[in-house]
């Protein structure tokens, strides 16, 4: 996507603030921090408060709008370009130096799963806040971290995570980075296309460490657009 956006940039940028997982700000900061495609005038629509708030405070020369008026809002922002653009920091940026934990959404009082881990994961995670280490999925569930290091190994954690996850759970794939000491028979690529075949959405990436990688997936919502 964003070749294309680079080799035949848009008049502007409508961004939908209601699906889920939302890539929406994302891709936002992605414009702005790009010099090829920063000048692009962008339109949100749609969205909950809190959601918007956040998006705003980043991308505050954006246009927010509801869906109603989104066409409106599209033809005045090609006419009214704006004359200075956010400078949001870019998302791999804001996290250096940040703890492993909170880059893994590890959250007091959470319960998770760890399936796999390299020796030496849980002394990389530092001080944990209390998060409570499950031997099994559960319905009180709220993350699972599974560590692959085949592509057997890809497929079966989508096939048991796909069946087990309920809504609310998410999904690390942790997995070992290209340039690491790991040599592997899959890439980054043909882990987001298992997860989608097995119905989950991809919707965050982090390096755990010099080796390993990680994805995170939500089970894909249905009905929404």
């Amino acid at each position: 996507m964003i070749t294309r956006l680079r080799e035949d940039p848009p008049a502007v940028m409508l961004i939908d603030l209601e699906r889920l997982p939302s890539h929406g700000r994302e891709v936002a900061v992605m414009l702005r921090t790009s010099k090829s495609m920063r000048h692009i005038p962008i339109v949100f629509a749609g969205g909950v408060r809190e959601k918007i708030a956040r998006v705003r405070e980043e991308i505050p020369d954006g246009i927010f709008t509801d869906w109603a008026k989104a066409v409106q809002a599209v033809k005045s922002a090609m006419k009214n370009a704006p004359a200075v653009v956010a400078q949001p920091v870019p998302h791999m940026q804001r996290y250096t130096g940040s703890r492993l934990s909170k880059k893994l959404d590890l959250k007091a009082g959470m319960k998770a799963v760890l399936i796999g881990a390299e020796e030496g994961f849980l002394e990389l995670l530092g001080d944990l806040p209390d998060v409570e280490f499950q031997a099994r999925v559960t319905a009180e569930t709220k993350l699972m971290l599974w560590f692959v290091r085949a592509s057997q190994e890809v497929a079966h954690a989508f096939e048991i995570a796909g069946a087990r996850m309920l809504p609310g759970c998410s999904l690390w794939i942790i997995y070992p980075k290209k340039a690491g000491r790991y040599k592997v028979d899959f890439n980054q690529n043909d882990i987001r296309v298992a997860g989608i075949a097995a119905g989950l959405v991809d919707y965050k990436i982090c390096a755990v460490d010099a080796d390993w990688s990680g994805m995170k997936f939500a089970k894909k919502k249905v009905g929404r657009r």
